[in-house]
């Protein structure tokens, strides 16, 4: 965590989707150190006491537990924060899942749609649901966090990834154009390889050479405070970080 708070974003309140996550906890804890009021919202609720207390922020931090396919429940999170905070200024979409099936030989129905649901439709709720306080309050920022595979299809990544990923990537570009003229700013971070038990999961597990060469989810938590601390006349649409020995070709994608 850094030891120095950022003027720029000290004291607004950060919204982090995903914060029991690899790169959710790094988020929550770079911008815990800038200062902010934080409130996680994760589906494993249990784990959310455990990252406030890693960054020390267990009496201040306020935890959400909620499914983000679910719009109730979402809706009712975005309720819950305006009345506990009074709006939200940043939101960091973090959520993500994958399966062990990632072709199109392979993958069922229920596989492709739970993916979808989380890596697409869950960010969509959450925009939903967190954008109006933003305009309410004269702007915000949105970070979502997609990947390299929205632009680099792969097997690897999986089609059902891929395609969710790169639909998160208009998405983003939507806010901008629709929410720009209210304050409301938005950028997608497009990391190449993270080490976050994601990659675990995939059909060939990296081997501990690729792992270590890997980014690391405090390198995307900041990216994500660098895009969150420019001044309102600057937005970051998009922003692609990889691993040196990935984008050299040292480890194709």
């Amino acid at each position: 965590m850094s030891s120095t708070a950022s003027d720029s974003i000290a004291g607004r309140v950060a919204v982090v989707v995903g914060a029991a996550g690899g790169i959710g906890r790094a988020v929550t804890a770079r911008l815990a150190g800038a200062g902010c009021r934080l409130a996680l919202v994760d589906v494993v609720g249990d784990a959310l006491d455990e990252v406030a207390r890693g960054v020390g922020l267990e009496d201040s931090a306020f935890a959400c537990c909620a499914d983000i396919t679910d719009w109730d429940q979402v809706e009712r999170t975005a309720s819950d924060v305006q009345e506990r905070f009074g709006g939200a200024d940043i939101l960091v979409n973090a959520a993500g899942i994958n399966t062990k099936q990632r072709t199109l030989a392979d993958l069922s129905p229920e596989q492709w749609e739970r993916v979808v649901a989380v890596n697409l439709n869950g960010v969509f709720h959450c925009v939903q649901a967190f954008v109006p306080m933003m305009r309410e309050s004269g702007g915000g920022i949105v970070v979502n966090i997609v990947s390299a595979a929205a632009r680099l299809v792969s097997a690897g990544a999986g089609t059902h990834y891929c395609a969710a990923k790169r639909a998160l990537l208009s998405l983003t570009e939507s806010i901008n154009i629709e929410q720009g003229r209210h304050g409301i700013r938005a950028c997608a971070i497009c990391p190449g390889e993270v080490a976050t038990p994601l990659v675990n999961q995939r059909p060939e597990p990296p081997g501990a050479e690729r792992l270590a060469a890997m980014l690391r989810p405090e390198d995307v938590a900041e990216a994500v405070h660098y895009v969150v601390t420019r001044p309102s006349r600057v937005t970051v649409s998009e922003m692609s970080i990889f691993p040196s020995s990935q984008i050299s070709g040292r480890f194709v994608v």
